[in-house]
Order: C-alpha cells, then structure tokens, then sequence
C-alpha cells in the first residue's frame, strides 16, 4: 500500500510538472486569450508556479500527507473545470499549453483516474504534519533549489509576455471607436479577408466565427434570420470563417444563406475570442463586441446614431 501510493503521487507530481512546463511555454510563446480572469494571462501567471511547486513536492515524499491531501484537493477542482469545459463545448482543456486536448478525454484518462488512485491508495500510516522530520539533507535539497526556482520563474514569466502582433501570429481585438466617420480608418483585418470589397460599401454587420465555437453556433441562425427581415434596409450581414477551417458539414452557416461569406486568410495565426462581431460603415469600425452577439436593437442603435 505504501508503495502504491508513492507511486501514484510521483505519478500525479509528474503530471503537474509537464503541465506547468507546457503552461509556461505557451506563455512565453503566444498571447493568452480569455473571457475571464480564470483563463486569463494573470491567472497563469499565479497558477504555473503553484503547479510546479506542488508537483516537485509530490516527487519529493516530504511531508506526504499533507502533500496528498492538496492534490486530492487540486484534482478535485481540475475535474470540476475540466468537466465545465467539455459541456461547454470546449475544444482543448487547456491543461498542457499549446498541446491541445479534448476535455473528456483529459477528464477520463487523467482528471479522475488520478483523483480515484489517490482516495484508495492514500498515505494511511503517515502523519498530516511531523515529528518525524525528515533528514537535514533531503528537506534542504528540495527546498531550497525549489525556493530559487519558483520566484525565478515567476520574474521571466512576467517580464517576458509575448507581444500582441508578430509577423507569426496577430491578437485581434474590440476597437474603441472615437474619431468621426470621416476620420476613422479602413478596419486593417481587411487585407486578409477574401471578400474585403463587399465589406468597403455601405453597413454591414460582421460576424467572425471558428466551425466549433458553441456561441457562433447560437449567433449565426439568429443573424441569418435577420439579414432576411432586414432586406432592403441597406444593412447587409457577413459571416467570415476563421482558420483553422472546418470541414463542409461542420459550418455552422446554412449553404443557402443570403449573407455574404467568406474567409480570414491563414497568413498568420489569429488569436480572437468569439464570437466576434464588427459593426463596419464603408470598410471603417464603428463598433465592435467581443464574445457575444449584440441583438438587432443595439446594432441599429449603434448604426444609426446621431454621434457616428
């Protein structure tokens, strides 16, 4: 049984380890992305060194009670995640950077194997705090190189965040809209958009989409319904597709629709939340909504406004 659940510790360190790893990789590499503080770039920030801090923990057998018992813990509240994000819709995880993972499959090969192997083989015959302490020799040899490392890493994280815009990859965001009409420039993400004509004339409701986001799923039925109650009003609507693309079967947008359609072209990787919609008057910005759908009251009023 002691073995066991050494094993299964080492195991669950392990895990923690490569995650934190892979984590702060992607910090370092790419813009992080968000709807929310817990998926947000400061929250990584916090998150990495605590993961790595409790998975070297793990692998060193200090203390292995109260080590098992903030594990249980911390797997407890990555199945709850895990599993918000698999009914969600969700396409990755979110658990190892840049290496993307099914959320049901993290949950089921991971998540909860891990979860039930520490609740059977817990440490029974370990004290939660000591005596007995452990040598001189092993405690300092892991405390103090993880005491370096940790802070450390914490400084590069912060100090090297990722630009926003590379010849790689570029973030995509809401515009503020202040300058009039007259004055406002030619929305840039133009350039990439393969039907960037029809978008420089008149008002036209954008709305960026990728194949699995749930919300686009939910916005693009409501939008091509009302491009049909809206003809002839001089507000036309366009469903542009992110890459990377999704197979025929899986566009969300109906074949036969009225809207105008078309592609982001893949010269760089795009990092945008959707769904994205952007409200444009002769190819210039009036306003823009990030992760939600405005209904058509608010897109008239920001189209028709006295102030635009």
């Amino acid at each position: 049984m002691v073995k066991a659940n050494k094993i299964v510790m080492t195991i669950a360190g392990l895990v923690l380890i490569i995650a934190s790893i892979l984590k702060s990789h992607q910090l370092l590499t790419e813009p992080i992305m968000s709807k929310g503080f817990w998926e947000s770039w400061l929250f990584f920030v916090i998150q990495i060194p605590l993961e790595l801090g409790l998975g070297i923990w793990l692998v060193s057998g200090l203390f292995r009670k109260v080590s098992w018992l903030l594990t249980l813990l911390a797997f407890g509240v990555f199945i709850g995640i895990t599993l918000h994000k698999g009914l969600t819709g969700e396409a990755t995880c979110g658990c190892f950077g840049r290496v993307h993972v099914n959320p049901w499959i993290t949950l089921s090969l991971i998540d909860v194997p891990i979860f039930i192997l520490l609740l059977i083989f817990r440490p029974k015959d370990e004290k939660l705090l000591p005596p007995p302490w452990p040598t001189a020799k092993h405690f300092f040899g892991v405390a103090i190189p993880t005491f370096i490392l940790l802070p450390a890493l914490l400084m590069v994280l912060i100090f090297n965040k990722p630009p926003e815009k590379t010849e790689r990859y570029e973030v995509v965001r809401p515009q503020a809209v202040e300058k009039t009409a007259d004055e406002r420039p030619q929305w840039p993400l133009l350039e990439h958009i393969d039907i960037a004509d029809s978008l420089r004339s008149g008002i036209v409701v954008v709305l960026l989409y990728h194949y699995d986001c749930p919300g686009c799923g939910e916005a693009i039925p409501m939008y091509d319904r009302m491009s049909g109650e809206m003809a002839g009003s001089g507000i036309r609507f366009a469903f542009i597709e992110i890459p990377p693309y999704g197979q025929p079967q899986d566009n969300p947008v109906p074949p036969a629709t009225a809207c105008l359609t078309g592609k982001l072209d893949t010269s760089k990787e795009w990092y945008i939340i959707t769904p994205l919609v952007v409200l444009l008057q002769n190819g210039s910005v009036v306003k823009s909504w990030e992760a939600q759908a405005p209904a058509l009251d608010e897109i008239m009023k920001a189209a028709f406004s006295d102030s635009k």
